[in-house]
C-alpha cells in the first residue's frame, strides 16, 4: 500500500525476559529504559540506519546488523516500497545488561514502520518480524523481549508460526533490579544461548512446564506470590550461572528479603527479583543483592521499575 505519511516516531520499552522457567517464551516490559525511533521515506531504494542517543556508541548502523535493520527489510517488501528508507535510533536501552536492548529498538521500529508504511499487520506478524532484528544481533529470532517490548506488561510467545498473549501484571507488581559491574563481553547473547544443552531430560521438562503454566495463571489471576514460584529454572539458569559472580548468594538474599522471585534477566549478568510492592519493600530487595554481589568482590548497580506499556506512536507527520 502507499505510505500516507511522510515521518512516524515510536518508542518502546526495555524487557526482562525467560523470568526463570519461560526461556524463549516469557517476557515482562520494564519502565526503566526505552529507544525512540523515527522513520521516514526517501528518495532511492536504500535503507540507511543512523544510531543517536546516549547508549548509541559502538552500535553497528549495517542493515544486516543491526537489529531495526532486518525489520525494515521485511516490511519494506511487503509494502512493495520503491524508494528508500532513514531510520533515526535515539538510543537509551544500556547494551549487554540482559534488559532487551536489541529488541527494544526492533519492536520501536517495527511499529513505526508498520503505521508509515500503512500495512496494518497483526501483533503476531509484527512480532515475528520483530524478532528479525534479535536474530541479526543474537543469532537465533527468539521473541520474548521484542514481544514483551512491542505488547507491553507480561507477553507470551508460543508455537510456529508465532503467536503471542499479553497480560496486564498485578498493579503491585514491583521489579527490582540489580547488574553487577562485569567485564563486557562482545557477542554476549549468542555465547550465552550456545552454552544451553540441546537436549534435557524430560524431569526437568515436566518442572519447568509446571512452574510456567504456574506463573502464566498467577499473571492472569493477579498473585504475585505465586508468579515467583515459576522463578526457578532447570533449562537455562544452571548453565548460565557461573558467568555470574555470587549468583547463588544473590538470589538467596533477594529472596530472603521478601521478593516472590529472583531469576537471570534474559542472558544476563543482570539479577530480577519480582516483588509485591503492596507488602514487600522493592528498594530493600535491591540493596539485598547489591550486598550480595558485594559479599562476593562484585560492584553492582540496582534500580526499582513496574511493568511497561508496549510500543507506541509519539509522533506523526
Amino acid at each position: 500500500m502507499r505510505a500516507i505519511r511522510t515521518q512516524v516516531v515510536g518508542r518502546a520499552f526495555c524487557s526482562t525476559a525467560n523470568l526463570g522457567a519461560g526461556f524463549d517464551v516469557f517476557g515482562l516490559a520494564l519502565n526503566r529504559y526505552s529507544d525512540t525511533v523515527s522513520a521516514r521515506i526517501t528518495p532511492g531504494k536504500k535503507i540507511r540506519i543512523i544510531v543517536r542517543g546516549r547508549e548509541g556508541h559502538n552500535i553497528p548502523v549495517e542493515v544486516g546488523r543491526n537489529s531495526a535493520g532486518p525489520p525494515a527489510l521485511e516490511l519494506a517488501e511487503k509494502a512493495n516500497l520503491k524508494k528508500g528508507l532513514e531510520i533515526i535510533v535515539e538510543k537509551h536501552v544500556p547494551q549487554g545488561l540482559g534488559l532487551g536492548s536489541s529488541g527494544a529498538t526492533a519492536a520501536a521500529c517495527t511499529k513505526v514502520l508498520d503505521v508509515l508504511l500503512d500495512l496494518h499487520l497483526s501483533n503476531d506478524e509484527l512480532v515475528r518480524i520483530a524478532s528479525l532484528g534479535e536474530q541479526a544481533v543474537a543469532g537465533t529470532a527468539h521473541a520474548d523481549n521484542v514481544a514483551a517490548s512491542f505488547l507491553g506488561g507480561f507477553a507470551i510467545v508460543y508455537d510456529d508460526p508465532i503467536r503471542t498473549i499479553s497480560l496486564k501484571p498485578p498493579a503491585g507488581l514491583a521489579v527490582a533490579v540489580a547488574t553487577p559491574q562485569l567485564p563486557a563481553q562482545s557477542e554476549k547473547t549468542r555465547k550465552a544461548r550456545k552454552i544451553i544443552p540441546e537436549k534435557i531430560s524430560v524431569q526437568n521438562a515436566v518442572l519447568n512446564v509446571g512452574r510456567a503454566s504456574a506463573m502464566a495463571a498467577a499473571f492472569a489471576q493477579g498473585d504475585i506470590r505465586m508468579i515467583g514460584t515459576g522463578m526457578n529454572d532447570e533449562i537455562a539458569e544452571p548453565f548460565r550461572q557461573h558467568l555470574i559472580p555470587g549468583y547463588q548468594d544473590v538470589k538467596r538474599m533477594g529472596l530472603e528479603a521478601g521478593a516472590a522471585g529472583v531469576s537471570i534477566s534474559g542472558a544476563g549478568p543482570s539479577l530480577v527479583a519480582l516483588v509485591d510492592g503492596n507488602n514487600q519493600a522493592p528498594r530493600s530487595v535491591a540493596q539485598a543483592m547489591v550486598k550480595a554481589f558485594a559479599r562476593n568482590n562484585v560492584r553492582s548497580t540496582s534500580f526499582i521499575a513496574r511493568p511497561a506499556l508496549g510500543a507506541t506512536i509519539v509522533k506523526e507527520s
